[in-house]
């Protein structure tokens, strides 16, 4: 039969893993993995990490090496939006991810306001996705759903189907699905290929801009997918300050997608993640950019080369779902799935019997595979492996013919700029300290505050852009989507607009 990587046993084992909470279970899992990986002649599966006496290190023991709880603060749940899978199944990831300190994502199709309202004591709801996704199709996208969020994510493309956007069939649209996507129930809706207001590196900064003013305490990130010439995308992207760039590649890919993108679009993120990290390393640009990796990760074995090739955070989806219950029936988009993942059946819902506590399992196993890598490497700290594509070498015991004529010099290549460090270390400076908007927000503070009218008058110059957008986001944190009345706040700006 066809080879597949998530074979039943392979499923089988991480769920008895993480369900029973053995590490020893998720050790068989991990064997399992990579073997497949090697078997499977996938880029990693040739690659092979040098010893510690190969790079004039000694191993160290493990409990000198950063603790697990720090490591999972690097992983982030895919971007799985709410409609291609289940309420039950979303709330699950977004609940684990807030536990351990990651990130979940709530992919292109909205969130539910009741999720990121707060708790009645003032704390965070549980619930809450960290990251928001503005997609082609701007689901979902209102400005109050953009306030509730520590990081915005333009998805410029997807990994398992580069050039194309997400479809959600409309016998998956129900009632709920379509009033969080501001749509019509049962009515396909499909996103655009392109963003429609993106046709440049210019248009891009003025989007990331837009967006840094309605939520100026998130940061925005970037998904690009892996292929030749990601490297210069994500030089343009890093110069029209985005604070974080993602690099899909077409391991994974959510069972929405097209059968002929999966099995025939898109390129390993072995290479874009290289090209990535060595084009921004040359330009100076590395520092102030947060790089992270996803398509297809399932073990600490994946983590650790993904960091060598340069990431600082790893995205996982397929593992973290199958950990909470899916088993791998490829029928996502038929609204049929029997174990209430990628459903919206109400029966079929009531059968997902995934926690929160089995994801965690999950991560928790990961990272500490991924500390035992680092012992073994002799290294304390995950920054410190970051870039070092030094300790990859070519496999030369895998005896497949055509390994033999592979070469990753290119993949391998470590770019010489001593000035520049080769793993996020600052800031991103966003131009929003003193715009026009600030003084917008001061003389509406009434309004804000107690919903009394304010009548003003301001002068506006060509250099004040996205003029409102801050005022907006201001007012939604406040006043959540319902706002305040029509001409509460009453602005007469005089001048030229940029």
């Amino acid at each position: 039969g066809e080879s597949h990587a998530w074979t039943p046993d392979v499923v089988a084992t991480l769920q008895h893993a993480v369900r029973g909470n053995s590490q020893e279970r998720y050790r068989e899992f991990a064997e399992m993995v990579n073997e497949t990986a090697v078997r499977m002649n996938t880029i990693r599966g040739l690659f092979k990490i040098k010893k510690a006496g190969e790079i004039g290190r000694t191993p160290v023991s493990i409990d000198e090496v950063e603790p697990a709880v720090d490591i999972v603060k690097r992983f982030s749940t895919g971007a799985m939006s709410f409609g291609s899978i289940s309420r039950e199944a979303h709330t699950t990831l977004a609940i684990a991810m807030n536990r351990i300190g990651g990130k979940s994502n709530t992919g292109e199709g909205g969130e539910e306001s009741d999720r990121y309202m707060p708790l009645p004591d003032g704390s965070q709801n549980p619930e809450r996705s960290a990251i928001k996704q503005v997609a082609s199709g701007r689901f979902g996208v209102t400005t109050e759903y953009l306030v509730n969020a520590d990081m915005l994510q333009i998805k410029v493309a997807q990994g398992a189907k580069p050039g194309e956007g997400g479809q959600l069939p409309g016998h998956k649209v129900d009632a709920t699905v379509a009033k969080t996507r501001h749509s019509t129930p049962g009515v396909g809706l499909i996103s655009p290929p392109p963003h429609h207001d993106i046709y440049s590196i210019e248009d891009l900064a003025q989007l990331i801009y837009d967006l840094k003013n309605v939520n100026p305490t998130s940061d925005i990130s970037v998904k690009l997918v892996s292929e030749v010439g990601v490297g210069t995308v994500a030089a343009g992207v890093a110069k029209a300050r985005a604070d974080h760039i993602t690099v899909a590649g077409f391991d994974g890919g959510t069972g929405a997608s097209p059968l002929t993108s999966l099995k025939h679009a898109g390129s390993p993120w072995e290479i874009g993640l290289a090209e990535t990290q060595q084009t921004l390393v040359l330009n100076g640009l590395r520092s102030r950019i947060a790089l992270q990796v996803d398509g297809g990760l399932k073990t600490g074995r994946d983590v650790i080369i993904g960091a060598l090739l340069g990431a600082d955070e790893f995205g996982f989806a397929t593992a973290p779902v199958i950990a909470a219950g899916c088993i791998m029936m490829r029928k996502c988009h038929l609204n049929t799935c029997p174990v209430g993942v990628a459903t919206q059946d109400p029966v079929l819902r009531k059968r997902f019997k995934g926690t929160p506590e089995h994801v965690i399992n999950y991560f928790f196993f990961v990272a500490e595979e991924v500390r035992e890598i680092l012992a073994s490497l002799g290294f304390t700290r995950f920054d410190e492996i970051i870039g070092m594509v030094e300790l990859l070498e070519k496999d030369e015991m895998i005896a497949h013919w055509k390994s033999k004529g592979l070469d990753f010099s290119k993949i391998f290549h470590k770019v010489e700029a001593p000035k520049e460090a080769t793993y996020w270390t600052q800031r991103q400076k966003h131009p929003i300290d003193d715009i026009l908007d600030r003084k917008l927000i001061e003389k509406s503070q009434a309004a804000l505050e107690n919903k009394e009218p304010v009548v003003f008058e301001v002068p506006i110059k060509n250099v004040d852009r996205s003029v409102g957008a801050m005022l907006s986001g201001a007012l939604a944190k406040r006043w959540r989507h319902k706002g305040l009345k029509d001409d509460t706040i009453h602005v007469t700006l005089r001048g030229t607009a940029g």
